[in-house]
């Protein structure tokens, strides 16, 4: 098997909670398969790389209903996929809509795009914004803001499902937060548009406040019932988010006030999640109900969290590091796939890593529970990972290997991905061809989120 970069895991079990939280990682730049930056490989790696950038900004377009949409579909509901049986994943869930969302205002502030990509945009982004204050809007709905996914025209879910995903919210928060400040960055204020965008903002964190603390609401798999690592995280970013928001825009003190107050109590039940015995940060805590059979509570959710809402400093932290050392360790032996350590790119043989799924005991198979796989999302969110936290040491040889190991991540990526660049949300563990929902958007939203981390890397480096 390959090496991994974290060193010995047995260091990493025997840390304390203080240090694995507040102690950066002790990476090294340990010998192993990895492709030199500047090879040729390299270059073969970067050409797939850019031609995947622009299939998946298409597609993630594609399934962003614009303003001039004259479908069945609201203008601004973002599908999680296309694919309307086997599985039927055509609904707008609210997390991933904001995830989406957030990466799509990352490109507004890309130079390389022309003014007039921007503008369609921006259209999308407006066409969001009025998707959510009419999801804000609806009456009846069991788990009100709880609620985890819409129909397409806008309209309630009312089958069966894991509500309330309480994360949800926070996100979509974050979401508007983000596009308020770009408005505010580039449009030389418009101070009654930003309390506008707030009120939607203070709706859903209003609601942050009077439900982070119960312990029966959904994780973002959709299976478990507790108090969720990623769901609080969430939460604690958006309450700071909008209280400094709320203080900028000089609106009622108290608001920020209130917000401040839970994030506060919300970082006091953080540390929790430290598992000293095992080693790695746990995905839930008190859980009440759902799946029963994840006994080892390690989940790629909580990576996801650190990408998604953790500080530089939480990124770099041993716990985190810790426990994608053990995720990686854990399916790297579990998939046949993993078996495959190099691949060839336009001629040119790369080495790969390993392809990471959600959690050992995982049996969704992307249309049934015949067994888990991994997922192209989750290899993304590693390989952004080495790249984040390339950026976050600077220039220098272990930056540069960082960068080279991320590289292996998003060759494993290219490997399992479609010839036309199509992307699936999982992959057979055991023969690498995809499975599942076609044209995920969150599969293509975390590899451009990873692609974009590799640019600010490898800037970093010259």
């Amino acid at each position: 098997m390959r090496q991994h970069m974290f060193g010995d895991v047995a260091e990493m079990h025997a840390l304390d909670m203080p240090n694995a939280w507040d102690a950066e990682a002790p990476f090294s730049a340990n010998d192993g398969l990895v492709t030199d930056i500047h090879s040729a490989a390299t270059q073969a790696l970067e050409s797939w790389i850019a031609a995947q950038d622009m299939f998946s900004r298409k597609h993630i377009l594609n399934n962003f209903v614009s303003s001039d949409n004259n479908g069945d579909a609201r203008p601004g509901a973002i599908c999680a996929s296309p694919s309307r049986k086997h599985p039927d994943y055509y609904y707008a869930w609210t997390r991933d809509s904001a995830l989406v969302v957030l990466e799509v205002i990352a490109w507004l502030d890309d130079d390389t795009f022309d003014s007039v990509f921007k503008d369609e945009l921006k259209q999308r982004l407006d066409a969001y914004v009025g998707f959510t204050r009419h999801l804000q809007g609806l009456k009846n709905l069991k788990y009100g803001l709880g609620e985890a996914k819409f129909h397409m025209d806008g309209t309630a879910f009312r089958a069966p499902w894991c509500n309330a995903q309480t994360d949800g919210p926070a996100l979509r928060a974050r979401a508007i937060l983000a596009y308020t400040q770009h408005i505010n960055k580039h449009a030389n204020g418009d101070p009654k548009r930003a309390h506008e965008l707030f009120a939607l903002v203070r709706t859903d964190l209003d609601y942050v406040t009077k439900v982070w603390m119960h312990a029966g609401n959904c994780d973002i798999w959709e299976e478990s019932r507790g108090m969720h690592f990623y769901t609080l995280l969430a939460q604690k970013t958006a309450l700071e988010e909008g209280a400094r928001m709320a203080r900028t825009l000089d609106v009622d003190n108290d608001v920020a006030h209130v917000y401040e107050r839970a994030a506060q109590e919300i970082a006091h039940k953080l540390p929790e999640f430290w598992d000293v015995d095992h080693g790695y940060i746990v995905a839930t805590l008190n859980k009440t109900g759902g799946i029963r059979t994840k006994n080892s509570n390690l989940d790629a959710q909580v990576l996801l969290a650190a990408l998604h809402h953790g500080t530089p400093k939480l990124l770099a932290s041993r716990a985190v590091a810790a426990t994608v050392n053990r995720l990686v360790h854990v399916f790297d032996r579990m998939y046949v796939v993993n078996h495959v350590q190099r691949t060839k790119i336009d001629g040119h043989w790369v080495d790969v890593a390993a392809a990471v799924g959600r959690y050992p005991e995982d049996v969704y198979d992307g249309d049934g529970s015949r067994g888990g796989n991994p997922w192209s999302l989750l290899t993304s969110s590693v390989a952004e990972y080495h790249y984040r936290l390339a950026v976050h040491m600077g220039n220098g040889p272990l930056a540069q290997y960082l960068v080279q190991v991320g590289n292996t991540y998003m060759a494993r990526v290219a490997r399992h991905t479609d010839a036309d660049h199509t992307m699936r949300e999982q992959w057979d563990k055991n023969s690498g061809y995809g499975r599942g929902a076609v044209h995920l958007t969150w599969s293509y939203a975390a590899h451009t989120s990873a692609s974009r981390w590799r640019h600010l890397a490898i800037t970093s480096l010259t």
